[in-house]
């Protein structure tokens, strides 16, 4: 999938994020954002991070179609009320939330997920979005790993798509060896994509995520397969793939008082994280790492 640049010039800003997708872009202070990018275009790369998004209450009230059109929601608030004081690490992590909201329960009270939207077959991405979720949340693991791996129509899996999966999988079963992740799983396989992974690794998924958009079952064969092998089959509403372009259209989306940029990045992965409290079903925190690279 193609990635929007975020572009990063000299000169006056362009407007390029909808006004429908994101209504309140122009009350962005424009001081704020102007020390941000001071900071953030010497980087070669740098990390959006929502925060919890549990903190907003105007997200919880409201039912969103999918996944994405909550992010870009949040954004927009995030956007139009950010602080002169907003925090960069010295990764280049971007903290957006005003409230750095730390978990309170003790850790074997929390079931911690996570799932990775990645552009191309790189265990990079997927290593690089797990070491910054447990940088950012300050934990040492994570219970559910799911990747959503780059792929095509279903008429159009073949040996070469199998064989970058496996690769990809068999690097990540050695977090599960340094206790690092403790499962495994992965995000809309059909019944062939899911028999040829379970075939060829050593460690079997431990849960399909599955988009149920435009059908009502999964399919019965499906079904059926996963309960053989012990895997779980959980719906979800992320659009696949997810839409980075459509999201991240730019961030130079200021008026004509807005700081200059210099840099060009684009987005090349995603990670959601959702903290659970075990025996409740209480979602503690929920929040998306973006990560950007410079082509300069």
């Amino acid at each position: 999938m193609s990635v929007a640049r975020i572009l990063f010039r000299r000169g006056p800003l362009i407007r390029c994020f909808s006004k429908s997708l994101f209504p309140n872009m122009s009350s962005v202070n424009a001081t704020a954002w102007e020390s941000v990018v001071n900071r953030l275009k010497s980087l070669k790369s740098f990390r959006l991070h929502t925060g919890n998004m549990n903190n907003y209450v105007e997200l919880k009230t409201r039912r969103y179609k999918s996944s994405s059109e909550e992010l870009v929601a949040c954004l927009d608030m995030q956007f139009a009320n950010l602080s002169e004081n907003v925090k960069v690490d010295d990764d280049g992590t971007l903290l957006l939330s005003a409230k750095e909201t730390p978990l309170t329960y003790d850790r074997d009270d929390l079931k911690i997920t996570l799932k990775v939207f990645i552009n191309e077959f790189s265990v990079k991405e997927v290593d690089a979005a797990v070491a910054a979720v447990l940088t950012q949340l300050k934990i040492d693991s994570i219970e559910q790993l799911i990747i959503d791996f780059p792929h095509p129509g279903d008429d159009e899996i073949d040996n070469t798509w199998v064989e970058k999966v496996v690769g990809v999988w068999k690097e990540l079963e050695q977090h599960i060896q340094s206790g690092k992740i403790i499962s495994i799983g992965v995000a809309d396989f059909n019944l062939h994509a899911l028999k040829e992974l379970v075939n060829n690794v050593d460690i079997k998924p431990c849960v399909n995520h599955f988009s149920v958009d435009g059908c009502c079952v999964v399919p019965p064969e499906l079904q059926a397969f996963a309960q053989e092998n012990d895997i779980q089959l959980l719906t979800h509403n992320d659009p696949h793939p997810f839409p980075l372009r459509e999201v991240f259209q730019t961030i130079c989306t200021l008026n004509s008082k807005a700081p200059v940029c210099r840099e060009i990045f684009v987005p090349t992965w995603a990670a959601r994280y959702t903290v659970w409290i075990r025996r409740r079903s209480i979602m503690a925190s929920k929040g998306y790492i973006v990560q950007f690279e410079s082509t300069a």
